[in-house]
């Protein structure tokens, strides 16, 4: 007769996922802003006393960002945040592309008109934060336009596989907003895609949405040294 359950798995441990899961919000958001830039060393008791919790919680922390590919864990030497290759930025951008102009075609075969103007709203407030510029803010609403993509396209598993690749390219999403004229490039690339999603027009909304992530990768990727 086989032992009782509770003999033979551990207990859950109420407290501590809620610390983990904190943790690992607070140092992906570290790595995502470039608080911790790539190829920052990520000392523990540096973590442990910024963080104000156990070195297993932030052991564990670490571990979950590996697995999102944010951190690398190098032997002999530590935790270190992850520097992308050249080969592998263009890879995440490829998908990233792909998952962008799905997410347009299926808004312009659904939306409502509240996305729409949900959608015009973030690029309202993009474009003002780009005329002031502010580089961050302008990233972090861009974010929130792609939000509101996700959500018009009805299909949330767009949204779950873009966080992590917006994440792993967030440098880069700095490097390629830097570039001269590309604020403002990119308020009439996004105009553009709503235009389309608000005509219906599946098929050009793909298109445009696709060309917008090509250029974004062209000016990011540009200068990078090769693998």
């Amino acid at each position: 007769m086989s032992e009782p359950l509770t003999t033979r798995i551990a207990p859950i441990q109420r407290a501590a996922a809620p610390l983990r899961a904190q943790a690992v919000d607070y140092l992906r958001t570290a790595i995502v802003t470039g608080l911790y830039e790539p190829g920052t060393r990520l000392l523990e008791k540096r973590l442990v006393d910024e963080l104000g919790v156990s070195r297993t919680v932030i052991r564990e922390s670490l571990r979950q960002l590996e697995t999102e590919r944010l951190v690398d864990i190098v032997a002999n030497f530590g935790p270190v945040v992850h520097a992308l290759t050249k080969r592998e930025a263009a890879g995440l951008y490829e998908v990233r592309a792909a998952l962008e102009a799905l997410a347009a075609r299926n808004a312009a075969a659904q939306a409502g008109p509240e996305d729409v103007v949900r959608l015009r709203a973030a690029i309202d407030e993009i474009a003002s934060s780009a005329d002031a510029g502010e580089l961050r803010e302008t990233l972090e609403l861009k974010s929130l336009f792609y939000t509101a993509l996700v959500d018009a396209s009805g299909n949330p598993t767009i949204g779950e596989l873009f966080e992590n690749i917006q994440a792993r390219i967030s440098e880069l999403r700095s490097r390629s907003l830097s570039h001269t004229g590309r604020p403002d490039a990119m308020v009439r690339e996004l105009t553009a895609i709503v235009d389309a999603i608000e005509a219906g027009d599946a098929e050009r909304a793909a298109l445009l949405a696709q060309a917008h992530v090509d250029t974004a990768a062209s000016l990011a990727l540009d200068g990078l040294p090769d693998d």
